[in-house]
């Protein structure tokens, strides 16, 4: 049975005129006006360097709400625009009633770029769900956010909570009893917008898996037992779910085509990868790029909207758009720590995950007081790898670039090094004829020194030295640096980050 919601589209061509669009469920798919929709998306949580959302980091700022920051989501949008993507998806914009008016300026300007938003309404992870005040505050508040934004036309979706079956929702039937409630809540006051919830991947022994029992898989779907089944769900539309698995999702599209498991759509809310490699201790953007080009090409072949495969996925949700440094929580908000926050024993290739990674781009701090307008975004190899499936048409500088001018990730040894007695030398290789240059930055992103440009006559091998002398020619502290290394071509430009640790 086809499930019908109107919703509010934009016409971006010309005047910023609105007409109603009919949204609907049809078996696993998406449809708008009738017609397929296939979700291209980015999760969107830009935190600044040296700000938290929350959290117990050291010397940090905040909380940071992104739709409050107007100058960095009026700059990012038409870049997620041109990335090819036409959605965005937010963790807790439905959380802030003090900044009502603020998301709603933030949705306009999504419209304006053509992108839907998926509105996030976060729950406690802690909380207990079994009734009483905080049930009751949930519903409430959740109720209170729909009313606010349902009539924007830049809403595509709500999404109730964020990989809750981890912790209080894991086997417990108070977790999606409350799923039910909100959802039915929602559809009385907005008959117009689905609902979905985010599932994340347990790692336990007591994970539902028919295919493989005992293995690690999304923990709960199609639970008859703690109503996490079709029946107990019936105002609940789709489900999200966030997978990490390495360059597969190793079956898990084929477990949830089984129609005793769920008859929905599904989203992948979160697919991706972060783009440091704890083999080589460096960034391997090109690495990243490679598992989420795999990932999107397995959702590509399982979309509803064509038909492909198991046909039972409404798109997919890239994690995420920028890189965020106060994840790990246990250090100064302004240090890009590489500390291990999950692993995946599934993935063969690179098991670690470090959290403040996973942007398709990445962030610099531009001076040591930073705010958002002092955060300088650079794109990684995956933003064209994306690129190129959502937006091949795309021409000029951007697509240029998409060819790297390193071959390879730049490295640099000894590191640590003793600075003013022995250099630390960082090791080119690039694809073609240009320009190397490397800059030094401190830990509070305060410029130190310049090495001499080098320029390259062509493809091949090329080493830069540093002293470990600032620009005065005077010895640095021991301590945590930046190199920030640029290579240019006339028809390639490339840039990527190392750590430096200087000793005595």
């Amino acid at each position: 049975m086809k499930l019908k919601y109107v919703l509010l589209l934009s016409l971006l061509c010309g005047a910023a005129s609105l007409r109603a669009a009919t949204v609907t469920t049809s078996g696993r798919q998406l449809l708008v006006d009738g017609q397929a929709f296939t979700v291209k998306g980015v999760n969107y949580s830009p935190t600044p360097v040296g700000y938290q959302i929350g959290g117990s980091g050291t010397n940090c700022l905040g909380p940071y709400r992104w739709w409050v920051d107007r100058p960095t989501y009026i700059a990012d949008f038409p870049l997620i625009r041109r990335l090819g993507a036409n959605t965005i998806r937010t963790f807790d914009l439905m959380n802030s009633p003090s900044t009502t008016a603020q998301a709603l300026q933030a949705l306009d300007e999504a419209q304006r770029n053509g992108l839907y938003v998926i509105m996030g309404y976060y729950v406690s992870h802690t909380a207990n769900l079994s009734g009483g005040i905080f049930r009751t505050q949930t519903l409430n508040e959740f109720a209170a956010a729909v009313n606010a934004y349902k009539d924007h036309p830049a809403v595509l979706m709500w999404a109730f909570g964020n990989e809750n079956n981890l912790d209080n929702g894991n086997t417990n039937p108070d977790w999606y009893s409350l799923i039910q409630e909100a959802a039915q809540q929602a559809k009385a006051l907005d008959p117009y917008h689905p609902v979905t919830t985010v599932e994340g991947e347990c790692q336990g022994a007591d994970c539902f898996d028919p295919f493989a029992p005992g293995n690690t898989f999304l923990n709960n779907i199609g639970k008859v037992a703690i109503g996490a089944d079709d029946t107990a769900l019936s105002f609940l539309d789709i489900w999200g779910i966030n997978v990490y698995r390495g360059t597969s999702f190793q079956g898990v599209f084929q477990a949830l085509a089984v129609s005793t498991m769920t008859t929905k759509p599904i989203l992948v809310s979160e697919f991706g990868k972060d783009a440091w490699r704890d083999s080589s201790g460096s960034e391997d953007s090109n690495l990243q790029s490679t598992y989420i080009s795999s990932q999107w090409q397995e959702i590509q072949n399982n979309l509803s909207a064509t038909g492909a495969g198991t046909a039972s996925l409404a798109g997919g949700v890239v994690f995420e758009w920028a890189d965020e440094w106060w994840k790990y929580g246990g250090d100064d908000c302004r240090t890009h720590s590489t500390v291990v926050l999950f692993t995946r024993p599934a993935d063969t290739v690179d098991p670690n995950y470090q959290d403040e990674w996973f942007g398709i781009t990445s962030v610099w701090p531009l001076q040591s007081t930073v705010n958002p307008n002092g955060t300088q975004r650079t794109f990684r190899a995956a933003f064209f790898a994306l690129q190129a499936f959502w937006n091949p048409g795309v021409t000029g500088a951007a697509a240029s670039a998409a060819q790297n001018f390193f071959a390879d990730t730049v490295r640099n040894f000894p590191n640590p090094f003793q600075a003013g007695t022995a250099p630390t030398r960082f090791v080119a290789q690039v694809n073609d004829a240009g320009t190397i240059d490397i800059r030094i930055y401190d830990a509070s992103g305060q410029f130190v020194a310049g090495l001499p440009p080098v320029a390259a006559t062509g493809a091949g091998r090329y080493v830069l030295l540093w002293d470990g002398q600032n620009r005065q020619g005077v010895t640095v502290s021991p301590g945590l640096y930046f190199a920030r290394i640029e290579g240019r071509s006339a028809s390639r430009e490339d840039r990527q980050f190392r750590r430096v640790v200087a000793v005595k």
